[in-house]
């Protein structure tokens, strides 16, 4: 039983290098967003950095761990946020969920895949955010610049997908 790869490196040191490189990875992601969000006055501004990361960790990990993965981080991108408690432990296990199901149908190797499949994400979170402004009872009304606000927000995560999944993506692709 081989357990080396073409380079000669034992693979569970390998798979151990890249979980822990995606991990420290995501870490940065999540504090770049938790300062960025709170010194960014538009809303539209504030994209969900950590959504992209879902795709990549779906494609490449059974689906319990891509599972657990995404309540984690979901949970800490919750507790950082403060409000509306479940909403991107819900948006990732979703994100991981829809990948493992259309993993036969699509090429997650194309970049516009990516930003298609985040997008939907995106578009899906912003519709959920929506409508918890539109139902909120005190008084932030969805009014015409939040709905732009959330469009920007999803269009905006959307185009950072790929610019996000690279780093990630290219360090597994040349494992």
């Amino acid at each position: 039983m081989n357990t080396t790869n073409g380079l000669g490196e034992d693979r569970s040191f390998v798979q151990w290098q890249s979980f822990l490189k995606v991990t420290l990875y995501s870490l940065l992601l999540l504090v770049f967003q938790a300062v960025w969000a709170s010194r960014t006055a538009s809303a539209a501004l504030k994209p969900d950095l950590l959504l992209p990361m879902m795709l990549p960790v779906a494609v490449w990990w059974p689906p319990v761990a891509s599972l657990g993965w995404a309540i984690l981080w979901g949970f800490m991108a919750d507790t950082l946020s403060g409000k509306l408690w479940g909403y991107h432990v819900g948006s990732y296990v979703v994100s991981v969920c829809l990948v493992h199901i259309a993993a036969e149908k699509f090429e997650f190797q194309n970049p516009l895949y990516h930003m298609f499949f985040v997008g939907l994400c995106s578009l899906g979170q912003s519709l959920v955010l929506g409508l918890f402004l539109f139902l909120e009872p005190a008084g932030s009304l969805l009014g015409a610049s939040a709905g732009r606000d959330l469009v920007g927000r999803f269009v905006l995560t959307m185009i950072l997908s790929p610019l996000i999944i690279f780093p990630v993506w290219k360090d597994r692709a040349s494992n």
